[in-house]
């Protein structure tokens, strides 16, 4: 015990000494702070390589959606024709620009004596010559688009380029033709269905330009051939009966010695001598129906002192041969040449009545004082086309004053009073038409169908 206590004093006398120890697991140690300066030049080169990305890929889209649906007001590459879809251009575009009429077909035909180009429409379309040269022409159609492409011409020998190209107000049509072409445009029906039509012939007959329709449905018999031509059968009948004689006894001489060789021979001192001769030489081949020899001679002499006798004479022969488009062609050309002519006037007005072109029917008679019984049903069917039958009626009536024995003519009568509620009359014109007869078997069974029917309904 004493031991211990000695050592605590020996303690307690020392002098302390504190030496302090260093630790480094006691205490927070400071964060040494971090450089962020190229992880923001990362992120930023990160963002420039995105932006840059994202704008490549929008470049690559419009693009490829520029060449799947090319514009519609771009010019059409003169490829071979083909619908729109088959060329693979996007349908809503079309129907965001479409404008309403529309090109949706071409058909080219050819034979020997022309070439026919027919743009199917939608609807009729307003078409104008916008620009001719030497052996070019440019047709602007106003207010529609073409869903066909312009096919690839060559080695032909009517057209040697052709051309359809939108415009600002329409479609373009240009094409060029080869030498000596004359070129016919004309707007039709062709089965219920609008065309434009495109002609080309060669400048053979000495006939102006005018639009051939041979597709045209064949209309009633034309007047022309229906009376032969009266004025032309009695030329022929006078003035060429010494020919017919002297040519029986040239038969009849060649017949009784093999070795004769007979010519005629026609000398004259009238200076129009020649042409006369040559008009009488024509009848003489039609009525010895030589009509290939009839036509050319009579179409040598258009444009001659024999001009208007050469083209009824040619209109007869055209209308008994049943050649309908040089008809059409010849009937416009004299119409255009002989404006007042009555003849020439009543063919064109059927020709106008077998394209639908009524309300062009009426207007051309509209100052007409006096006009036969054809003409005056013509009119009077036209206004019936048009629903208009206050005044089909009106030229019935004045057609069957001047002759009642028309059956026809009492059949339209009846149809357009009915469509006006005059049943009474309509029945009357309907028995009228049944006492003539001289119908055929369809006409027939309409009058008595109708007969019958109106009247169990009138009692």
């Amino acid at each position: 015990m004493s031991v211990i206590n000695n050592v605590l004093k020996d303690l307690e006398s020392r002098e302390s000494q504190f030496t302090p120890i260093e630790i480094d697991t006691i205490g927070v140690r400071s964060t040494p702070t971090r450089d962020l300066k190229p992880l923001l030049l990362i992120a930023l080169l990160l963002l420039l390589l995105m932006a840059g990305a994202w704008i490549y890929l929008q470049d690559q889209l419009i693009s490829s959606s520029t060449s799947a649906a090319p514009s519609i007001a771009s010019t059409s590459p003169a490829i071979t024709a083909l619908p729109v879809a088959e060329a693979e251009v996007d349908h809503v575009v079309v129907t965001d620009r479409m404008i309403g009429n529309q090109i949706i077909g071409l058909q080219i035909r050819e034979s020997e004596d022309d070439m026919r180009m027919e743009f199917a429409l939608r609807d009729k379309v307003v078409a104008f010559l916008k620009e001719r040269g030497e052996n070019s022409f440019g047709y602007h159609l106003r207010d529609i688009e073409s869903q066909i492409f312009a096919p690839v011409i060559s080695d032909n020998r009517w057209i040697r380029e052709l051309a359809i190209a939108p415009s600002n107000s329409g479609v373009d049509v240009s094409f060029q033709t080869a030498e000596d072409i004359l070129v016919e445009t004309r707007q039709s029906l062709v089965n219920g269905e609008p065309v434009w039509v495109i002609n080309l012939r060669k400048k053979a007959a000495p006939v102006v330009v005018d639009t051939v329709v041979d597709s045209m449905a064949a209309g009633e018999p034309s007047a022309i051939k229906a009376q032969q031509a009266p004025e032309t059968m009695e030329l022929a009948s006078t003035n060429a009966a010494a020919d017919e004689v002297e040519l029986e006894s040239q038969q009849a001489s060649a017949s009784a010695s093999s070795d004769a060789v007979v010519k005629l021979d026609i000398k004259s001192t009238n200076p129009n001598a020649k042409t006369i001769n040559q008009l009488e030489y024509a009848v003489a081949l039609m009525n010895s129906r030589r009509f290939a020899e009839a036509r050319t001679t009579l179409q040598n002499l258009l444009g001659g002192s024999e001009d208007y006798d050469a083209r009824k004479h040619l209109l007869a022969l055209y209308g008994s041969q049943n050649q309908r488009g040089r008809f059409l062609r010849l009937v416009r050309d004299s119409m255009a040449t002989y404006p007042d002519d009555l003849l020439f006037k009543t063919e064109y007005a059927r020709s106008l009545f077998q394209t639908a072109a009524y309300r062009a029917v009426i207007d051309l008679f509209a100052s007409e004082v006096s006009v036969n019984t054809s003409l005056q049903a013509l009119v009077a069917a036209s206004y019936q086309r048009l629903d208009e039958h206050e005044g089909a009626i009106r030229h019935y009536h004045l057609a069957l004053e001047q002759d009642a024995t028309n059956a026809k003519n009492w059949i339209g009568l009846g149809i357009s009073q009915e469509q006006t509620a005059a049943l009474e009359g309509a029945l009357f014109s309907y028995q009228q038409a049944a006492k003539l007869g001289n119908l055929n078997n369809r006409l027939q069974a309409f009058v008595d169908n109708k007969t019958r029917t109106l009247g169990q309904v009138l009692n």
